[in-house]
């Protein structure tokens, strides 16, 4: 089958869009204040929080984008 792109270049975009993409959400998910739902000082636990939920919407953000070209490279 002909491809345009080696599947190579998907990993390493996929590599690097991760940073990049859970950095952008972890900077938009700190805009939400939690500090209501926590109890005082624990100022830990919600930029745990934080990091836990844009790590796992990165992962699902990038894997949606890098699927989607990966299979518009499969068809061409």
């Amino acid at each position: 089958m002909l491809v345009i792109v080696s599947n190579s270049v998907f990993l390493i975009s996929r590599i690097i869009l991760f940073f990049v993409a859970t950095m952008f959400i972890f900077k938009t998910i700190q805009a939400v204040d939690l500090a209501k739902v926590f109890k005082p000082n624990s100022g830990d636990q919600i930029r745990f929080l934080y990091m836990v939920i844009s790590v796992i919407l990165g992962y699902f953000f990038v894997d949606a984008i890098v699927s989607l070209f990966e299979n518009l490279n499969n068809l061409l």
